[in-house]
Order: C-alpha cells, then sequence, then structure tokens
C-alpha cells in the first residue's frame, strides 16, 4: 500500500511502536478528508487503515528501525507521541533527533500483518472539527 504526502500533517493521529521500540504501526486515521486537499485527509484517502505498518520512507526499509527515528523522518508533531509534553523536552532527553524530516513529497509503502486482528479505536468528530475516541 504506497501513499505519497504532499504535505504535513499526513492524518495519522497515533503511531504505536512494535517490539523492542522498533517499526510503527499506524493506529488512529482521521476517517475522512474534509475538503479538496486537506492535508489531514492524505492518510484517509491514500487507503490507510488502523494496523498497517511502515515498511518504507522514500525507498528506506524502516520495519525495523527505531520508533524514534521513523518518527523523526515523519517529522508529523500530530501523530508523534513524544509531542505529548514538550518538543524540546523529547527531543533532548533522546539526545536529539534520531534522523532528520524526510523531504515532502514523502513516498511512503505500509504492508500488512497477515492474520493480525488489532483493537483500533473508532474515530469521530468532537464540535471543534478534530477527532477523538
Amino acid at each position: 500500500h504506497q501513499v505519497v504526502y504532499k504535505k504535513r500533517p499526513f492524518g495519522i493521529l497515533r503511531y504505536q511502536p512494535g517490539a523492542g521500540m522498533k517499526g510503527a504501526m499506524a493506529m488512529e486515521i482521521i476517517p475522512k478528508s474534509r475538503y479538496p486537499g486537506d492535508p489531514q485527509g492524505q492518510a484517509f484517502s491514500g487507503g490507510v487503515k488502523a494496523g498497517y505498518v511502515v515498511k518504507s520512507i522514500n525507498g528506506a526499509d524502516v520495519l525495523s528501525a527505531e520508533f524514534g527515528k521513523i518518527m523523526d523522518l515523519f517529522d508529523d508533531e500530530v501523530a508523534d507521541p513524544r509531542f505529548s509534553k514538550s518538543t524540546a523536552l523529547a527531543l533532548e532527553k533522546q539526545g536529539g533527533r534520531l534522523a532528520e524530516p524526510a523531504a515532502t513529497p514523502l513516498t511512503v509503502v505500509y504492508t500488512e500483518i497477515p492474520g493480525y486482528q488489532g483493537k483500533f479505536a473508532v474515530l469521530t468528530q468532537d464540535g471543534q472539527d478534530g477527532y477523538g475516541r
């Protein structure tokens, strides 16, 4: 499943690391595109589903890369759990960025884990055009 993201944010609200903090699985995707060209609708429009695992970014294999490196390549503050507090503190704690942000347009290939049946939140729109569980 290949998606080309033209700009940030991509429309994925949360990723989850795999075992040993390696890899990244999309967990929460904004379930619609609000208007033509909506950056937060790119993942939905591209067919990304919860449970998809990031296989490559701009041609580089990241299946077993450190979660923090993948988040740094995406540089999508909306989806990066390390930004739940201050960006500076999160980056300082890990010793700075693990990778520079990848240039857009960003080509991301996702893969599925055969037989994986995760329990994923269904997002609903709130009164301020945001999404929650």
